[in-house]
C-alpha cells in the first residue's frame, strides 16, 4: 500500500545526515574551499554522475517498446539504478564543502533543495509510468507523460541567490566554462543556451517527468478511513517539518560554534529535539483508530511498530551524541563520523518496518493517500 512509500519519503526528508557528514568531512564552519577548487570538485562529481546516470538508462533504452509490460519493467529497473546514481552524487557533493565566497552557504542550500526536487520528480515519473495500462501503446503514453514534465530550473534558482550575492554569479560563470559540467548541473550547456527548452528523452537518467497526479480532495475528513489517512499524513508532515526546522538550526550552529564543546552541545540538542518530536509522532499514531479495511488492525499495528522503532533510533542517537569527545576538534570529528556512519543504517532498519505495509492490499486507503490534501506535502 502507498503508506510505505510515504513513510520512506518522510524518513528520507528527516534523516539528519547531511549536516553531520559535512561537518565530519570538515564542512560547516571549518571547510570553506576556494571557489575554483570547489567548482572543479563539483564538476568531477557531476561528470561521474552523468556517466553513472547514462548507464542506468541502458536497460530502458534496450527495451522492446512494443511490449508495454516489459517496457514498464525495464523503466522501473532503470529508475532504481538512477536513484542509486543520484544518491552517489549527493554523497560526493556532501564531501566537497562550501565555496569560500559571499553566499556560499546559500549555494549549498540551493543544491540540496534541487536534489530534493529531482528526487520527487524521479518518484513522480516512476508512479506515472507504472500506471500505464499493459494494453496501451507504451511509447504514446510515455510521450504524453514526458510532455507534462517540468524539470526544476536550477539556473534560475541559483541566479536568484546571485541577486543578493555577486560572488555567486561568478561561480555560475565558472560552471558554464565547462559545457559538460554545465549540462549536468543546469540541464543545458552554458548560459547562452539557457533560453532553449529542454526536450524530453527516453533515458531514465533524464526522466524527471512529473506524472499526472490525483486531484486532492477538499473538505474535512468524514469517514473513518479519511480520518485515519488524514491523521497519518498530518502527523508525518508535522514530524518531518519539525526535524527539518531543527536541522536548519543545527546547520547555523555548526557554522558559528566556537569550539568542540559547542559543536557537541549542538548535536545533542538536535538529537534530543528529534527524540521528543518522534515520541510525539508515536503518540499521534497510537491515538488513531485502525482503518476500516481488511487487515485494518494489522496495518495499524505495523504503523505503531514503525514509530516505536523510530523512537529507539533517536534514543540511540541521543546516547551516541552525548558520548562525543571534546578533548580536541579532531576527536570530535572522529566521533561525529562514527555517529554519521550509523544514521543511515538505523533509519534504513526503521524503513524496513514500514515496508511491511506493502504486504497489505487496501485500494481505498491508497486512493485516499493520493487525494487527501493532508498528504500532498509528502509526495
Amino acid at each position: 500500500m502507498h503508506l510505505s512509500s510515504f513513510a520512506r519519503l518522510g524518513l528520507a526528508a528527516a534523516v539528519p545526515l547531511s549536516s553531520l557528514v559535512l561537518f565530519a568531512c570538515g564542512g560547516g564552519g571549518s571547510k570553506k574551499v576556494a571557489v575554483d577548487d570547489w567548482v572543479d570538485d563539483l564538476c568531477d562529481a557531476a561528470i561521474s554522475f552523468d556517466k553513472e546516470s547514462d548507464k542506468a538508462g541502458e536497460a530502458f533504452l534496450s527495451a522492446d517498446f512494443e511490449d508495454t509490460k516489459k517496457a514498464k519493467a525495464a523503466f522501473k529497473e532503470s529508475v532504481e539504478e538512477q536513484k542509486k546514481a543520484q544518491d552517489d552524487f549527493r554523497d560526493d557533493f556532501n564531501k566537497i564543502g562550501q565555496p569560500d565566497i559571499d553566499g556560499g552557504d546559500k549555494v549549498v542550500a540551493a543544491f540540496k533543495d534541487q536534489f530534493k526536487a529531482h528526487d520527487k520528480l524521479t518518484d513522480d515519473v516512476a508512479k506515472a509510468i507504472a500506471k500505464i495500462d499493459d494494453d496501451d501503446n507504451f511509447l504514446e503514453e510515455f510521450l504524453k507523460i514526458a510532455d507534462d514534465f517540468d524539470t526544476p530550473d536550477f539556473r534560475e534558482k541559483l541566479s536568484e541567490v546571485a541577486e543578493d550575492h555577486d560572488d555567486v554569479q561568478d561561480l555560475i560563470d565558472k560552471i558554464d566554462e565547462d559545457p559538460g559540467c554545465s549540462s549536468v548541473i543546469f540541464d543545458q550547456p552554458g548560459a547562452d543556451d539557457s533560453a532553449q527548452e529542454p526536450t524530453p528523452t527516453a533515458k531514465a537518467s533524464r526522466t524527471a517527468a512529473a506524472g499526472k497526479t490525483a486531484t486532492p480532495s477538499t473538505g474535512a475528513p468524514k469517514t473513518a478511513n479519511e480520518k485515519w489517512v488524514a491523521g497519518v499524513c498530518t502527523a508525518m508532515t508535522g514530524w518531518v517539518k519539525d526535524i527539518e526546522d531543527a536541522q536548519v538550526k543545527l546547520d547555523k550552529t555548526l557554522d558559528t560554534a566556537a569550539d568542540a564543546k559547542a559543536l557537541k552541545q549542538a548535536l545533542v540538542d538536535f538529537m534530543k529535539t528529534g527524540q521528543a518530536e518522534t515520541k510525539n509522532l508515536q503518540k499521534d499514531f497510537s491515538a488513531l483508530k485502525a482503518p476500516d479495511v481488511k487487515d485494518g488492525a494489522a496495518i495499524q499495528k505495523t504503523l505503531n511498530d514503525g514509530a516505536a522503532q523510530l523512537v529507539k533510533v533517536f534514543d540511540g542517537l541521543v546516547a551516541d551524541a552525548e558520548k562525543v569527545g571534546t578533548s580536541s576538534l579532531a576527536q570530535t570529528e572522529r566521533d561525529v563520523t562514527r555517529l554519521a556512519d550509523g544514521i543511515g543504517t538505523a533509519f534504513a532498519d526503521a524503513g524496513e518496518t514500514f515496508d511491511k505495509l506493502d504486504s497489505f492490499s487496501a485500494d481505498e486507503l491508497d486512493a485516499l493517500f493520493d487525494s487527501r490534501p493532508e498528504c500532498q506535502e509528502l509526495k
